[in-house]
């Protein structure tokens, strides 16, 4: 989820959505067994093709949205129902396991092997450089000026000659490349992946962002907040867990969660304006 959320975030800073992590963090890494299991691709070669058809689905998403002046919102929807077609397409109810062998790969284990005798596994080593990266890239680049200007006042960002379409579309690719290399990392840990893998990503992803104070209109926000968003959420499902509430109502308290962290973020918004002489 954090990896995820630093993508999602970047993008929402951006001003955009994407709803489809979720089927993209299923469908790349099936795409990755796929092509290793059952076509012989050596899995090191498997792994990148996978993410250039990550890659592939943030351009289509972003030249969708940006170019054809479709809202995000219905382009990632649909994108999120022909991926959801897809991954049953070609997993059915099963699942893909990843065979005894290929599990000792260096690949695999670099994914999702454990830490030594820790409790921690290598997609906590992921999840920091990526976070680190993005932190990086938003707060001491120019496309990080960019990516602020271009989900701030838009009109402006233009005449000061910020390629708003360009930060855009290359905002949705980082999103779906970082969504399918997160579900990449899962599947090496558990030595398979399924359809339903990611399922509620989209909705937790984005809880995350905005708990960690990225706008929903775009514009501001940060990796920082982002990451520390991702680790409130998963923390409230142990503490469900622990107090032995229902399974089920952890994806009900994340949407009543968002719902009134928005409508907190929408009052301070007001307020600051307000305030502001």
């Amino acid at each position: 989820m954090g990896i995820v959320a630093v993508a999602v975030c970047l993008l929402m800073i951006a001003g955009e959505f994407d709803l489809s992590v979720g089927t993209v963090y299923a469908f790349v890494p099936v795409v990755w067994v796929i092509l290793f299991k059952y076509n012989g691709v050596p899995i090191l070669a498997a792994l990148l093709l996978s993410l250039l058809v990550a890659v592939g689905i943030g351009l289509t998403n972003g030249v969708v949205a940006v170019r054809f002046g479709v809202p995000s919102f219905i382009t990632t929807l649909g994108m999120f129902f022909a991926l959801e077609g897809l991954n049953n397409l070609l997993v059915g109810g099963g699942d893909m396991v990843i065979n005894e062998p290929d599990r000792g790969s260096l690949v695999v284990d670099a994914l999702g092997q454990r830490l030594g005798g820790s409790p921690f596994y290598a997609s906590l080593v992921w999840t920091v450089a990526v976070a680190t990266l993005g932190w990086m890239v938003l707060t001491r680049t120019t496309y990080g000026n960019w990516t602020f200007a271009a989900g701030g006042r838009v009109g402006v960002a233009r005449s000061l000659g910020v390629p708003v379409g360009g930060v855009k579309i290359a905002s949705f690719a980082l999103t779906a490349l970082l969504a399918g290399f997160a579900g990449c990392l899962q599947t090496a840990y558990l030595g398979s992946v399924t359809s339903a893998q990611g399922q509620d990503l989209a909705l937790l992803a984005i809880t995350a962002i905005v708990v960690g104070g990225t706008s929903i209109h775009g514009g501001s926000g940060s990796v920082i907040g982002a990451v520390l968003g991702a680790v409130l959420v998963s923390l409230i499902q142990v503490g469900l867990i622990l107090i032995g509430a229902p399974g089920t109502f952890y994806v009900t308290f994340i949407g009543l969660l968002l719902i009134a962290v928005v409508i907190g973020n929408s009052r301070l918004t007001l307020l600051q304006q307000w305030i502001r002489p």
